[in-house]
């Protein structure tokens, strides 16, 4: 199976803590693509598509959300779930063959990640008609089976850049970051301490270094949660170590410039 790489810039976002289930949807709409529902969803004043995955009637499947994000597409059971939207509005129409597939695929394989054995339609948890009485949910939601992934870059209707991978940090790999991190998307990393810019040279641009700063960085403090550091929001040796330790590289504390850590972290952001 292939999930195309949506490359869609969210707002603020939550990380989800555990994963207990699937909840399945239509679009209602009988033709769209991801970027329409991304639009839609920022419309109504979320962070973006509040779905992790979008199937198209062709059989392709989109990567939504962050799949480690807490959804936007079921009231009060984001928590612990991912969500799938499949193109079509399955109150009236017969998904295609090509789809159903491509559904099955995707469910397996999520079965398979995160040791699922729970998967429910929209209507089994708010009050709503989706994802339609036609919706082949049995089919899709028994599968089950050793699934092989592979992603693919955006074909061009995306809006996040593939970072060139140089070992330089700057604001483009920032963006990329509080992409997948869920924070707020500015390319800036705020509120970091003055004394570690100059020991730090692959920390290139982008990088608001103060005195004494009285804040902290929501995209560090996620990462430091992500690698296990303590999270304070501020760069650092500690810090340093504890993403170099996360990636496989040697582990001295400092990013030089260009940096081999830098490197493999822009090519960690680049599968995500």
């Amino acid at each position: 199976m292939k999930i195309i790489e949506s490359n869609l810039s969210f707002g603020s976002m939550s990380r989800r803590s555990r994963t207990r289930r699937i909840i399945l949807h239509h679009a209602e709409a009988s033709s769209c693509t991801v970027q329409d529902v991304h639009r839609w969803h920022k419309n109504n004043g979320w962070a973006g598509i509040g779905y992790h995955f979008f199937v198209r009637k062709d059989g392709s499947v989109y990567r939504g959300r962050p799949e480690g994000t807490v959804g936007a597409h079921a009231s009060g059971s984001n928590s612990d779930s991912i969500g799938i939207c499949f193109e079509g509005t399955y109150m009236t129409e017969t998904m295609p063959a090509t789809q159903k597939a491509a559904g099955k695929e995707l469910v397996a394989y999520l079965k398979n990640k995160y040791g699922i054995g729970i998967v429910q339609r929209h209507c089994d948890v708010c009050a709503t008609s989706c994802p339609g009485t036609n919706f082949p949910f049995s089919d899709i939601a028994g599968a089950s089976g050793s699934v092989s992934v592979t992603t693919t870059p955006s074909e061009g209707d995306g809006d996040k850049t593939i970072l060139k991978e140089d070992g330089w940090w700057g604001p483009k790999l920032t963006t990329r970051l509080q992409q997948i991190f869920g924070t707020t998307v500015d390319g800036v990393v705020s509120n970091q301490f003055l004394c570690y810019r100059d020991k730090n040279p692959g920390l290139d641009g982008g990088w608001k270094w103060i005195s004494n700063p009285s804040g902290y960085s929501p995209l560090i403090k996620a990462i430091q949660k992500k690698v296990g550091a303590k999270q304070d929001g501020h760069i650092g040796p500690a810090t340093i170590k504890a993403i170099q330790k996360w990636l496989g590289c040697v582990q001295d504390g400092c990013f030089s410039g260009p940096s081999p850590c830098i490197k493999k972290l822009q090519e960690w952001c680049n599968r995500q």
